[in-house]
């Protein structure tokens, strides 16, 4: 009996790490909160960008892993999901420069960041979702104030709109990106016909049509050849009046509409692109928004529009018909945080990110609910640092 005990103390001893952090898992002990069975995991990533800058919060990148435990049905319960949202390794990493917006590569290996104090910088992005800053942490591109970035969906080009400072217009870069390390060469620079200061540009998922929004200018449009990295200006065709300020454009994924918010109408003008890259307004745009409309996104299904207010605090939700028309989701608005700016879907398609830049909740995550289609359900929230952040631009994994 003696040496039954003695043997009992020893297992005791070896497995009691285990036995007190059970809930964490241990070797063969599986964690008593994680799915083992009927189930599947996934994690993607989530980058906000943050313009403060004080000593209590510099400028930075703040990065948050999404991380679903989806349930499978079985014969008497229905098929769940639970979303984990948590900060990467290291977050919020600080910068020595004010971020604009920024661009992931289709392979998920870097994140390119535009600096309204001059130039690009490029990350690269870890498998635990921490980014680590590369060339030394010096500019990948400078001489120029850059306001947006996107990188084509075959990850070979960066385009890169900004101010020279030599002229008012907005100048378009193209930059080709070596694979190994993100490094950029510049294939040309064009400066823009129409004065105006350059907010957000898209590349449509044909990687031949581009388009660059102007604020009072309007929205400009240009035509990419992706064998030799050459950029056309078509010119400015969308139907705008001067009162208008385009803030954010975007297509849809078979790119054959461009849908643009403006403050003045507060609304989102659809257009048809045209075969030479150029724009015709679809019948009953512009279509209401909130007011202050900044952020647009298509969903990857091409069927659902999302539009930030951030003067309502809002989200305004659309079906996108054949013919461009937009039709409001049931429910919509749909209630956001202080001052929404900027929107992003996750590599998954079951959740959509929204930053706020006037404080409190400064990401927001939504869900798509299970009965009504389109609707967003709020899912998960975060700060991205110590308030105010002031966060400006929202980047996803793809």
């Amino acid at each position: 009996m003696l040496n039954f005990w003695k043997q009992f103390r020893a297992v005791t001893l070896v497995l009691a790490p285990c036995l007190a952090a059970i809930s964490t898992g241990c070797g063969f002990f599986p964690p008593l909160n994680q799915c083992t069975t009927n189930c599947t995991t996934t994690t993607d990533f989530m980058y906000v960008a943050n313009t403060s800058n004080t000593s209590a919060s510099p400028p930075s990148i703040a990065g948050f892993s999404l991380t679903t435990t989806t349930t499978a049905a079985t014969t008497t319960t229905a098929a769940t999901s639970t979303l984990a949202l948590a900060a990467t390794s290291g977050s919020a990493y600080s910068l020595g420069y004010i971020p604009a917006s920024m661009s992931i590569t289709p392979g998920n290996k870097f994140l390119y960041v535009a600096s309204l104090t001059g130039g690009i910088y490029v990350y690269a992005i870890n498998s635990n979702g921490s980014i680590t800053v590369q060339n030394n942490g010096t500019a990948v591109a400078s001489g120029f104030i850059a306001s947006a970035v996107q990188v084509d969906t075959t990850g070979a080009y960066l385009i890169v709109a900004g101010a020279s400072l030599s002229t008012t217009n907005a100048v378009m870069t193209v930059y080709s990106i070596a694979s190994s390390t993100g490094l950029l060469t510049s294939l040309g620079s064009l400066t823009v016909s129409k004065p105006g200061a350059s907010n957000r540009l898209t590349i449509a998922a044909n990687d031949v049509n581009v388009f660059l929004t102007l604020g009072t200018g309007g929205t400009e449009a240009f035509t990419f050849n992706s064998t030799t990295g050459a950029l056309t200006d078509v010119g400015n065709l969308a139907v705008l009046s001067s009162t208008n300020a385009d803030q954010s454009v975007t297509t849809n994924p078979s790119g054959t509409f461009a849908l643009v918010t403006e403050t003045g109408t507060a609304g989102v003008r659809v257009l048809t692109i045209g075969t030479n890259g150029g724009l015709t307004e679809v019948s009953g745009s512009p279509f209401a928004a909130g007011t202050g409309p900044t952020g647009v996104l298509v969903d990857s299904s091409g069927t659902y529009v999302y539009v930030t207010n951030r003067t309502s605090n809002t989200v305004s939700g659309f079906v996108l018909g054949a013919n461009g028309t937009l039709t409001a989701i049931s429910g919509s608005p749909f209630a956001t945080g202080t001052t929404p700016i900027d929107i992003a879907e996750d590599a998954t398609g079951m959740y959509v990110g929204v930053v706020c830049n006037g404080g409190g909740q400064d990401l927001e995550v939504y869900s798509f609910d299970a009965t009504t289609a389109g609707k967003l359900d709020a899912a998960a929230s975060a700060t991205t640092g110590t308030d105010p952040t002031l966060p400006i631009a929202i980047a996803a994994t793809h």
